[in-house]
């Protein structure tokens, strides 16, 4: 049976658009990419975990709003669960997301419902998931369930809270991130630190692994984060090794940034046949 994920956090509209700047007044400017998509880290890990071969569900609140109905048909069609989505009063989590030439972001961001999300919320759904991942929430959101296989946080804008934490299988960094942090303070077995066009590495308790990224023309890296969460989350519930799961993460990763908005990542095959045909520079010590 496959392994279940649940993703925890926001489901946000994303409007994505094609722009260096933000025009003039009275100049207005055109452009070739003007999308409305879902988004949100947990939606983004979740679509990435169903796509590269496991279950996935979310967790999250969001608003009554036509738009929202919308999106959430892409996501049920691409395989992600919506039963612990919860529908409710109140203002729309939405994205505005400026993408330029060379694939980097710029986001402008609405605060909404999905916000409200507590622990309390995770607790009733305790036993019924194989990989618990927490996105973008507040540590306070946090909590470990004795019955789940793993555990995983990527605290996103609140990489600076991370106190009083229960213990995790990882948690998933960016490079400013960690290099605030000290590693001996997080309570994980795995800390995974995201570095772009560098690559990323994963450090353990006896091993640090390194893997540069793949070489590829960016065209948008929304969500390559949550993709890269998600692809090693994956691997590691596969039985693979550190090694062969932050290549695979790398690879995912890699292939998301060559494409729009940030539900668009690659297939379990997609991912195996570049992970066979490109060897991915890794070393371990």
């Amino acid at each position: 049976m496959k392994p279940v994920h649940l993703s925890v956090g926001k489901l946000n509209i994303d409007i994505l658009v094609k722009a260096d700047r933000v025009p003039d007044p009275d100049h207005p400017t055109y452009t070739d990419i003007l999308e409305i998509l879902p988004g949100g880290a947990a939606t983004n890990y979740a679509m990435a975990a169903s796509r590269l071969g496991h279950s996935s569900k979310i967790l999250a609140r969001v608003s009554r709003n036509p738009i929202v109905k919308t999106i959430m048909s892409l996501l049920a069609d691409g395989g992600v669960g919506l039963e612990y989505v919860h529908e409710m009063e109140g203002p729309t989590n939405s994205t505005l997301i400026f993408i330029r030439d060379d694939g980097k972001v710029s986001m402008i961001r609405k605060q909404g419902v999905s916000m409200t999300i507590t622990a309390e919320d995770v607790k009733q759904l305790f036993g019924l998931f194989d990989v618990i991942h927490f996105a973008s929430v507040s540590p306070n959101v946090v909590v470990r369930d004795p019955n789940a296989r793993w555990v995983s946080y990527d605290p996103g804008p609140f990489a600076g809270e991370l106190k009083e934490l229960p213990q995790l299988d990882v948690i998933f960094l960016n490079e400013a991130e960690f290099s605030r942090l000290n590693v001996s303070d997080l309570k994980a077995k795995y800390v995974a630190v995201k570095m772009g066009s560098k690559g990323a590495m994963v450090i353990g308790e006896n091993e640090r692994c390194t893997a540069k990224a793949l070489k590829v023309k960016a065209v948008d890296t929304t969500g390559a984060g949550d993709v890269f969460d998600a692809a090693f989350n994956v691997a590691i519930m596969e039985g693979w090794d550190l090694k062969d799961a932050l290549a695979f993460a790398v690879v995912a990763s890699g292939l998301k940034v060559t494409r729009l908005g940030g539900i668009s990542s690659p297939t379990l095959e997609e991912t195996l046949s570049v992970m066979k045909a490109q060897n991915v520079e890794l070393s371990c010590e």
